[in-house]
């Protein structure tokens, strides 16, 4: 009797369904779901809340950057989020993307690389000035913008070299104005457009008669 017991419960567990799987999408204990559900909600994040998300934001915040298949605003924001989570690996990972996507042509593309710029900007590594300089290739004037901000966050002392050499080339004209208000905050003089020089005004010749 007992045996038979047994097997009836082993065969009415055989039988139950199994449990359904967390709601929201991904693994169970993934907190990408609820990082991304944050970034659609918060166009400006906050480090405390991404803390609280996730032991290590910076983690579903580069996944969230690189999936193509994800929302184009929503990658862009989980780029510009990666400033508030600096380390070796972000600034790694924000380095390899501005060099893919330097020239990019796609507005997308060209989206998650202005904030790439800035957050880069931000954390100021070695080499940071160098790595936001290949934007000035891009023929998006905004692209040149974020990437003439970016390299004055840094306050590097490589900074000011190429916003004037970036500067003696610009052709439009909010990218230029943009630049030398960079240089004044680094504390450098914007070199003054050449004006045409006046001729000296010839005296009157004094006649001998």
């Amino acid at each position: 009797m007992h045996l038979t017991c047994l097997a009836i419960a082993a065969c009415a567990l055989a039988a139950a369904p199994a449990s359904p799987p967390p709601r929201g999408g991904g693994a169970a204990g993934d907190p990408r779901p609820k990082v991304e559900a944050y970034l659609a909600a918060n166009d400006v994040p906050a480090a405390a809340d991404l803390a609280a998300l996730a032991s290590a934001p910076e983690k579903p915040l580069m996944a969230i950057a690189t999936d193509a298949k994800a929302d184009g605003l929503l990658r862009a924001r989980a780029v510009a989020a990666l400033r508030l989570v600096p380390s070796p690996e972000v600034g790694a990972f924000l380095f390899k993307l501005i060099a893919a996507k330097a020239k990019a042509s796609e507005a997308t593309d060209r989206l998650i690389v202005r904030r790439a710029a800035v957050a880069l900007g931000w954390m100021a590594g070695p080499g940071t000035p160098e790595q936001l300089a290949l934007l000035f290739d891009n023929e998006d004037a905004e692209v040149r913008l974020d990437a003439v901000i970016g390299l004055g966050l840094t306050r590097a002392t490589a900074a000011p070299i190429l916003l004037r050499r970036q500067l003696a080339v610009e052709p439009v004209a909010r990218v230029r104005e943009q630049i030398e208000r960079q240089l004044r905050a680094l504390g450098q003089v914007a070199p003054e457009a050449e004006k045409p020089v006046r001729a000296k005004e010839q005296q009157p010749m004094r006649s001998g008669f």
